[in-house]
This record gives C-alpha cells, sequence and structure tokens, in this order.
C-alpha cells in the first residue's frame, strides 16, 4: 500500500549488539495506519537512501500509535544501516514512503513453527505477537551468531516461555541443524526470515512437506552470475519505447535510463513493489515473490532483478 507519511524518531535503543530499535511516530501526533504482521516500511533517510524495514510491533491493527523498526549494522552496508548507527538521532524527520506485506500469515494455519535467523528476527517477532493474540500453537526458534546478538531476547522470552528456543552459533559449533530438526512435518507452515545459507537450508530440509507450507522472507535477491547475462531488446508497449537493456544492467535500469519513471523498492528482488505485466518473451525468473505457478505462466515478472531467457521482451508498460 503507498503511503507518504512524515514520522519523527521518539526513541533509539540498542536491543542486541549492532541492533538498534527505532520508534517511529507520526510527525502531527496523530495514529499510523495499521499493518499485518510480517508487514514492513520503506523508510526515506535525509542522506536520500530509501530502506526497507520490517515493523516489529504490527499485528494486523486497523492504527499504531507508532511503527517500531530494527536496523542492524551492516559492514558491506549501502548506506542504510551506516547512516542509521551513526547519525540518526531522536527528534530526527523521516518520511515513510510505502506500506506492503510480503510474508502475511494464513489464517488456516493453526500450528506454526517460526524460524528467525540474525536481524530476521524482526517481522518473525511481529509474527509471534500476532499468534499469541490469535491463539495459535506457536513455536520459535531464533538463532544468531552469538548470544548477545540476539535482538528482543528478554521480550521474547516473556511472551513464549518455553516455546522459545535459542541458538547461538558459536556456542553450538555451528549454524543450526535443519535438517534433522525438521525431518518431520509436526507443523501446518513454516514461517522463516534471515540469512541465504539458513533459508538455503530450510528449502532443503523441507522439500518433502506439503506445498505451500513453507513461508519465507529473504534479505537479498538471487544473483545471476555475470558470464550467464547476456544483452536483450526491451520494449515498453503502452510507452512505445524499446532499448537494449546490456549485461551489466536490469530491466528496471534500462526503464529508467530511457525515461519510465516505475515503482521500485528493494532492487533486491524480494519485495514485489516493481512487478510488471509481460507480453513477449522468455523471463528468467530471479525474484524471491512469484510461486512456481506464476513463474511458468510467464505472465509478469520483477523488473529489479528478472531477465530475458531469449533476444526479445515485451511488457505492456
Amino acid at each position: 500500500m503507498s503511503a507518504d507519511v512524515p514520522v519523527t524518531v521518539a526513541a533509539v535503543r540498542a536491543v542486541a549488539r549492532d541492533v538498534l530499535a527505532l520508534e517511529l511516530r507520526h510527525a502531527n501526533g496523530q495514529p499510523l495506519p495499521g499493518a499485518s504482521a510480517g508487514a514492513h516500511i520503506d523508510l526515506a533517510l535525509p542522506n536520500g537512501l530509501v530502506r526497507q524495514y520490517s515493523l516489529v510491533n504490527a499485528t494486523g491493527q486497523a492504527t499504531m500509535d507508532c511503527y517500531q523498526v530494527a536496523v542492524g549494522w551492516d559492514a558491506n552496508s549501502r548506506g542504510g544501516s551506516v547512516w542509521i548507527h551513526e547519525k540518526l538521532k531522536v527528534g530526527q524527520a523521516l518520511r515513510v514512503t510505502h506500506r506492503a506485506t510480503c510474508s502475511e500469515m494464513a489464517p488456516e494455519h493453526r500450528r506454526v513453527l517460526l524460524l528467525a535467523g540474525g536481524i530476521g528476527v524482526t517481522p518473525i517477532y511481529a509474527m509471534a505477537q500476532a499468534c499469541a493474540q490469535q491463539g495459535v500453537d506457536v513455536e520459535l526458534w531464533a538463532s544468531a551468531r552469538s548470544a548477545p546478538r540476539l535482538a528482543y531476547l528478554e521480550e521474547l522470552k516473556a511472551l513464549l516461555g518455553q516455546r522459545l528456543h535459542l541458538h547461538a552459533d558459536d556456542e553450538q559449533g555451528g549454524p543450526m541443524n535443519l535438517t534433522e530438526r525438521l525431518a518431520t512435518q509436526r507443523w501446518d507452515a513454516v514461517y522463516a526470515c534471515g540469512p541465504a545459507p539458513m533459508l538455503d537450508a530450510l528449502t532443503a530440509a523441507t522439500a518433502h512437506w506439503a506445498p505451500g507450507s513453507v513461508r519465507m522472507e529473504r534479505f537479498k535477491g538471487a544473483e545471476q552470475p555475470a558470464s550467464e547475462r547476456q544483452p536483450f531488446e526491451l520494449v515498453l508497449q503502452r510507452a512505445g519505447l524499446s532499448t537494449t537493456v546490456d549485461a551489466h544492467e536490469s530491466v528496471l535500469d534500462a526503464m529508467e535510463r530511457v525515461g519510465v519513471d516505475f515503482p521500485w523498492s528493494c532492487r533486491e528482488g524480494i519485495c514485489g513493489t516493481c512487478e510488471a505485466p509481460v507480453l513477449e518473451g522468455e523471463v528468467q525468473h530471479l525474484d524471491y515473490v512469484l510461486s512456481p505457478e506464476e513463474r511458468a505462466e510467464q505472465r509478469r515478472m520483477m523488473v529489479c532483478v528478472s531477465r530475458c531467457g531469449g533476444g526479445r521482451l515485451v511488457l505492456d508498460i
């Protein structure tokens, strides 16, 4: 859902090593639009960057007093997390430019496993709160490289008690063994968010599970090796424009280069904002938004990451 809401930073606190929690309130003091568990916001920063952050306190309310997000320090940051950790102060004016839910929980799932890795605990914590409110039988496995990096630890303990299981890689000699733990399907669904190795391990461990019972949110989309990228012709049918998408650029890059202002948010293939209708061409899907069935239809694509497998791609734009 699009939005353009002025907010003010009301509080900043550390909730784990290298993790800051922000409390954002409407600049005019009025309630903020509500959101479902798993929702995220696009936050426009004063340095010109727009970054996505999961809402920690979204549980399906119609309105919210504040938005709570957590930001992990990222040594490879492109400017978002570093700016927040080094420069953000209480009282700073910001803007929420977009609000969306990519991993909304299904109401028919009554026995749920939540799996969080590192800063991926942020949407998972919101889901845990929603499950508790709705009487869902929930269990949460939270992992991090070390115990001090487990964010919202005390809050999760108070919320879940013995249904919370913690894993510190340095104490356990490595990552959680998901293949062993998930040998049998004891839950209606698993909702997970975390780094790519954890989610890849989850995918492999649950390959025998019922379709649709594993839902995950990734930090980054798949990246096609440079050696496999080929240039192709891009036709924007309604705009009456055509151009060549070079091997080093995305479809979205090419659209912007010819003057087309198309909505986007993550540029990583994980949020779904830049979905575009396809009229012609073989799409190489590199996103984590579309289902296998939707990919097979070849009717839409995420233009920030997906490419054309042939020589010509025609979009209904």
